[in-house]
């Protein structure tokens, strides 16, 4: 039998969903579990999951409605079998992201001088596609496309993407289970509530028992040191804690004797502290030093790199030391804020200038002391 892959994903059984912050929370965060037993899967701590979801069934039906489509009507789906065109559409297409091809193809069939407008405009190409979707265009009197029939429609469609996600568990802690750490992603576009396709599929139309298709994605550039005994600093707020849950679990299977340091960060501790159950015990037993910065609980933000400022001189002691840096989570503010406060405490406790910092960053990226996961 062929092995399970991107190409042949597992429909991995959902063993569970909890939430890892609390009602009021205004960064939703979700714990689930899916059992791997059978499938032949593996995977290394500093891994990714690969989940293809559903498209939300309320979206199909308001899209065909408005289509004016047969909802069942056989349609081919990507992979060459046929299914009702409402099945193909919750499981198979893309019809949430607007991309240039799709609306050109659209555009053969609707005829729309004003879409026409902005396919001919960079600019206002990527600003019309941001927070919209095909139903605002089946919606749209000016830009309306009258397919002649199911099968018409689904031939200008993408097929529907993986999400990658940072695997928070260890195959060692957790033996023929994985388990993911997801913000569920909720906005308002164009006075129509929305969110992100496989982050509120887990977190509001999964259980337990159901089947989600899943596959192993290798990130060699994401992983523990070989030696136990190195002290590991990891940098990651908000979800970013997800493969840092990964490390503590591999290092406390392992008994791993290296001390390990964690900087995570979210708005409020109240409703906000995630993973606080285990975190806490960690910290009392002495295996974990955990620096917080709840960025909204005072008048003026708090976020990881100032803890790290703050904590600059103990941050080099550990480097000197042979330290692991890590750090996981959003690549445009996030990443670049951490990196130069590291890069900051290397020049000024290391009595470096700047080039000479940047240099014994790149050492330790080549010797993989320095990596990242961001995204």
């Amino acid at each position: 039998m062929e092995p399970y892959s991107m190409k042949n994903p597992f429909p991995a059984t959902v063993r569970g969903v909890r939430s890892v912050t609390k009602p009021g929370s205004a960064k939703e965060t979700i714990h689930v579990d899916y059992s791997l037993e059978g499938s032949g899967l593996t995977y290394v701590t500093g891994d990714a999951l690969g989940v293809i979801p559903n498209n939300d069934p309320a979206l199909v039906d308001a899209l065909v409605e408005a289509l004016g489509l047969d909802a069942s009507a056989l349609v081919a789906l990507p992979d060459g079998c046929t299914a009702p065109l409402r099945e193909a559409l919750i499981s198979s297409y893309d019809i949430t992201s607007l991309k240039k091809g799709v609306l050109t193809k659209w555009n053969a069939v609707a005829n729309s001088e004003k879409l026409a407008e902005i396919l001919a405009d960079k600019d206002a190409l990527k600003n019309f596609c941001w927070g919209r979707d095909l139903l605002d265009l089946a919606t749209d009197p000016e830009m309306k496309a009258n397919f002649a029939d199911a099968s018409a429609f689904v031939s200008i469609l993408g097929k529907m993407s993986p999400r990658l996600y940072s695997i928070a568990s260890s195959p060692d802690a957790v033996p023929g289970q994985v388990s993911l750490c997801v913000g569920a992603v909720r906005y308002t576009s164009l006075e129509r509530k929305r969110g992100g396709v496989c982050s509120t599929f887990m977190a509001d139309r999964i259980q337990a028992g159901d089947k989600v298709k899943v596959f192993v994605h290798s990130n060699k550039n994401f992983r523990l040191p070989e030696d136990g005994n190195t002290p590991i600093i990891m940098v990651g707020p908000g979800t970013g804690i997800a493969p840092f849950r990964a490390f503590w679990q591999q290092r406390i299977a392992d008994n791993a004797a290296g001390p390990m340091w964690l900087f995570f960060g979210n708005p409020y501790q109240a409703t906000d502290n995630c993973y606080e159950d285990e975190t806490a015990p960690l910290v009392e037993s002495g295996k974990l030093k955990l620096s917080v910065a709840w960025s909204r609980d005072q008048e003026y933000k708090i976020y990881v790199q100032h803890l790290m400022e703050q904590a600059g001189e103990e941050i080099w002691q550990w480097l000197e030391q042979g330290a692991a840096f890590y750090m996981c989570g959003d690549a445009n503010r996030m990443a670049k804020d951490v990196e130069k406060a590291l890069l900051d405490i290397i020049a000024k406790y290391g009595n470096r200038d700047e080039a000479a910092a940047a240099e014994y960053l790149k050492a330790m990226k080549d010797a993989k002391r320095y990596q990242k996961d961001v995204y």
